[in-house]
């Protein structure tokens, strides 16, 4: 079995590596320039800095199975946060019995070992597909792939639905509008934030979360590193503004959390589009086509968290396989 997976996150990679396992042939496209999609650290400050997911908790035994391993290789290893909250006008200490990971030493890193880079596409945004008795897959460069036998998309909602003009049953199913922006923004200070916190979670500001990046296993640096993220109702607001403002806006926010001057040294800003699930929103499950070797992943069919997209890729792997 040939199957063709659009889209590399964690849902995509989770999938494909246990179709391998099972024995298919997997071919991965995806318009990034490396796999990993929300857990991919963006190369900065003389290392990486993670500005999507932040960490991620294991709670079903099976994905607790892979993490155990994943510890051993070396690629994980728990985080332990001092954790505080900020919340009118107070910075309170809020430390909890959960367990944390992180990546090591990028986030990304046990999402991408063992995988080979002929097996993937990148660069590459997927904008058409046909299907007579094999997929075929056409990019926005004009370029085709074809002789597929399924298709897994494990790409947002609203890039999916742009896709599945051969379902319109399935593509129904389908919730516009469950994934809400993220303005994430890092910073580089030159002098370190006097104040034991390394990561909090903020009420009633424009920013929901705020950690000292290089506190994490595996990123000790000479400076301090934070990571903000906006809320999504903020991120929404000030979707196109431009990065200095937002950089502005962390460096104000920062200041008024800790109380104290914050100098910066350098910045990078980044807008994701499609990353917070809505929890209003009823997750549907992995959708599977009725008419079509053709299953819809991602963190969003069972809820979001990092570990939900790695299970929607193991379901999704098993509906492939029973095609």
């Amino acid at each position: 079995m040939r199957v063709a997976i659009v889209g590399a996150g964690v849902a995509g990679l989770s999938c494909g590596q246990a179709l391998l396992a099972a024995g298919a042939e997997v071919h991965w496209f995806d318009k990034s320039r490396a796999a990993a999609g929300r857990t991919s650290a963006k190369r900065a400050f003389d290392g990486h800095v993670d500005l999507g997911a932040q960490y991620f908790t294991a709670r079903q035994p099976e994905f607790r199975q892979q993490v155990e391993l994943w510890q051993q290789l070396g690629l994980v290893a728990r985080w332990r946060a001092n954790l505080y909250r900020y919340q009118q006008g107070q910075l309170l200490a809020s430390p909890d019995d959960q367990v944390r990971y992180v990546g090591v030493p990028a986030m990304h890193s046990p999402w991408r070992h063992g995988l080979d880079s002929n097996n993937f596409t990148l660069n590459s945004r997927i904008t058409g597909l046909e299907y007579q008795q094999g997929w075929q897959l056409h990019d926005e460069q004009g370029q085709s792939f074809q002789g597929f036998d399924a298709l897994v998309l494990a790409v947002p909602p609203v890039q999916a639905i742009q896709l599945l003009a051969h379902d319109d049953e399935l593509r129904q199913q389908v919730p516009d509008s469950m994934l809400q922006p993220c303005q994430a923004i890092a910073v580089k200070l030159a002098e370190p934030v006097r104040h034991e916190a390394t990561a909090v979670f903020v009420k009633g500001r424009p920013l929901g979360w705020v950690a000292r990046d290089d506190s994490k296993p595996g990123r000790q640096t000479a400076f301090q590193q934070w990571v903000l993220h906006c809320t999504p109702e903020f991120s929404q607001q000030q979707l196109t503004s431009p990065s200095h403002e937002l950089v502005a806006l962390a460096i104000a926010e920062l200041e008024l959390l800790f109380q104290q001057e914050i100098k910066l040294l350098d910045s990078v800003h980044h807008r994701w589009l499609y990353a917070i699930v809505d929890a209003g929103q009823a997750a549907p499950g992995v959708l599977i086509s009725r008419r079509l070797p053709l299953v819809l992943a991602g963190d969003w069919c069972l809820g979001g968290r990092v570990e939900n997209a790695w299970l929607a890729g193991r379901q999704a792997a098993k509906a492939v396989l029973h095609v």
